[in-house]
């Protein structure tokens, strides 16, 4: 997922952007593109009604291999309302995608604003279709659903479906809600013929979640629908993921996908925009008062994320994004005020250098420093005492081990490792040992899994199969426990 911010000074534009990929029987795979627009953060024409709308124009071009496969622009209305009562709006776009690797260059304008320059970004996206056997769509989460009265964008198999365009489930979310195909099943099985799908929650080191398991019969098909509820309600805060299981009717586990999110659970949440120790006017006299642009601060808050709290993050997710810059100040006040009362800019000031650090060392093309999981780690552990690089290596794809000694939040002997499967730079947590971080038992393999004879000119071929270092298979073991 991508956060589309601009860096204008007034009413950046904020549009979160999603895609999963179907396949179509007889036709082929195709993506399915979901652009959520940010209504606040948008201009909106006062109709002759008295209403007011907002007007986005939306440009699309998938690329492979620096040719144009496909190109769509297309204008998304938001929804007529009264001034006071900015709603969101959806896209959708479908794409037939054929398997392999494609660029997709967004770009995003606000129509009612014309003296704004538009933003954009360029996706990555990945297709893969078997070549034989079932297999399952990527999982697509959904905030409300209906029967179809007849086809339109939002419409799969006989249901109109809301996505729902981020990963986190927030406290006022007690249900998830997704939306899954499986294919082959009677090419492979005989149509009708009985199957079992397993549904289950399951936390980062795969252990299940108590009561969030569903086993539901099905009969083979071309494509077997999945559209269910699965109740949250007991589900602490924490990182999942969702499994769904294709099983023969020996229990042989035949196709599985999974997608992660996040989950915030606190009962009686509070307003967590102000503090009841802090009054306004410590706010009017603190450093947070000399932030006085209300786009920019609310930029400034996102990068609180990867080291706020429940609360805190739930407010962030929730309520800054329409605050006006009062309630913001407070809130920017107070979060440091709770981590330094006796110096709260201090504490912000030391968080801010940091946060040039990670723009500056893991910014890419496509996410901010604090986006990334190497500037997401360096933000809430501090910064390693080893950091090994390794990104020319012709048997591994590039990969990072990061170790500490001591990290900001006082774990000891701790360690990261991130690796790049695209090498366009940004570096994604493989494995760490750290409890609630990313577990991946196979970190090993994975990072060894880089095709080495793919794209290498005579001289790098003949370099590696030249090389003496008969241990080379045992280095990224030994830089991992041995890192100094």
């Amino acid at each position: 997922m991508c956060l589309l911010v601009a860096s204008a000074q007034l009413l950046a534009l904020r549009v979160t952007f999603d895609y999963r990929v179907f396949f179509a029987p007889g036709i082929g795979p195709y993506a399915e593109f979901v652009t959520s627009f940010d209504a606040s953060t948008f201009e909106h024409q006062l109709l002759d009604s008295g209403y007011v709308q907002a007007h986005a124009e939306l440009t699309l071009v998938l690329m492979r291999a620096g040719s144009i496969v496909d190109a769509r622009k297309v204008m998304v209305d938001g929804p007529v309302v009264l001034g006071s009562e900015k709603s969101d709006f959806l896209s959708i776009e479908r794409f037939a995608v054929p398997a392999g690797n494609y660029d997709l260059e967004i770009e995003v304008r606000d129509i009612n604003a014309a003296q704004k320059s538009p933003e954009s970004l360029v996706q990555k996206i990945e297709v893969v279709l078997p070549a034989k056997g079932v297999f399952i769509s990527d999982i697509e989460w959904v905030s409300a659903y209906r029967q179809s009265m007849e086809a339109n964008a939002f419409s799969k198999s006989g249901y109109d479906m809301i996505p729902f365009v981020s990963s986190y489930f927030g406290t006022s979310l007690n249900s998830l809600i997704y939306y899954a195909e499986i294919y082959r099943t009677d090419s492979v099985w005989g149509a009708g013929s009985p199957f079992v799908t397993t549904i289950c929650i399951v936390n980062m080191k795969d252990n299940s979640v108590e009561f969030c398991k569903r086993v539901k019969k099905e009969k083979a098909a071309s494509v077997v629908p999945m559209l269910q509820t699965l109740d949250l309600s007991d589900v602490p805060a924490g990182q999942y993921k969702l499994r769904v299981e294709v099983r023969d009717r020996e229990n042989n586990l035949v196709a599985l996908r999974e997608r992660e999110f996040a989950r915030n659970k606190i009962a009686d949440l509070p307003d967590a925009t102000t503090t009841a120790e802090v009054s306004a006017a410590q706010v009017s006299l603190s450093f947070a008062s000399q932030f006085t642009n209300a786009d920019s601060l609310r930029q400034i808050l996102f990068y609180h994320i990867p080291i706020a709290k429940d609360v805190d993050r739930d407010a962030i997710d929730r309520q800054i994004p329409r605050a006006d810059l009062t309630t913001m100040q407070s809130f920017f006040y107070s979060f440091w005020w709770k981590r330094n009362p006796e110096n709260p800019e201090a504490a912000w000031l030391e968080y801010a250098a940091k946060i040039e650090i990670v723009r500056d060392n893991f910014e890419t093309r496509i996410k901010k420093g604090w986006q990334t999981d190497r500037g997401r780690v360096y933000l809430q552990y501090g910064p390693p005492n080893t950091r090994i690089v390794r990104n020319n290596e012709v048997d591994y794809w590039p990969f990072e081990i990061w170790h500490y000694y001591s990290t900001d939040n006082n774990l000891h002997n701790r360690r990261f490792l991130f690796y790049d499967t695209t090498l366009m730079g940004d570096m994604d947590l493989l494995h760490s040992d750290v409890p609630e971080e990313t577990k991946n038992f196979n970190w090993k393999e994975m990072v060894r899994s880089r095709p080495t004879a793919l794209n290498m000119g005579d001289s790098s071929i003949r370099n590696a199969n030249n090389r003496t270092d008969t241990n080379s298979r045992d280095e990224i073991e030994n830089l991992w426990y041995s890192p100094h």
